[in-house]
């Protein structure tokens, strides 16, 4: 199965762009959502267990998952990758001015396993065309590729 996608019109960024100037880029859309319901029933169909099970085990991971990175440690999740907790800062010119107000806000980042990432290299691409998705033009003469989430 191949990553379907479709070109859209943006501004152009680059250093030496005229005034105006607009670039087509590649735009990934999704195939649709797997959700969560969906998500147990599948592992379970490779499985003994029952969705029911799964989603027990899901619940059990993501209550783990919270309490391990509020301590801040790094989850490896095995064959899934690992999750931490990071948070940038502003800085400043000596360690007596800085104030814990200057973290930014946390975000939880996910680097995928080696195992994981080999499927990146099986990926191709299908050219769709910009009218078959239904979504709505933006201001800037593009189209809104964002994913719908239903």
């Amino acid at each position: 199965m191949s990553v379907r996608y479709k070109l859209v019109l943006r501004k152009d960024l680059s250093k030496d762009a005229s005034e105006g100037a607009q670039k087509y880029f590649a735009s990934v859309n999704s195939n649709g959502v797997m959700s969560y319901k969906q998500m147990c029933t599948s592992i379970a169909a490779y499985s003994t267990a029952s969705p029911g099970d799964v989603h027990v085990v899901m619940d059990g991971l993501l209550f783990v998952l919270k309490e391990a990175l509020l301590r801040g440690e790094v989850v490896q999740a095995g064959e899934l990758g690992n999750f931490q907790i990071n948070a940038g800062s502003g800085g400043t010119p000596t360690t007596e001015e800085f104030k814990a107000t200057l973290i930014r806000k946390p975000r939880i980042v996910f680097r995928p396993s080696v195992a994981l990432k080999e499927i990146l290299d099986k990926v191709s691409f299908e050219r769709i065309s910009s009218g078959s998705t239904g979504k709505e033009e933006t201001p800037g003469g593009g189209e809104d590729d964002r994913p719908v989430i239903e």
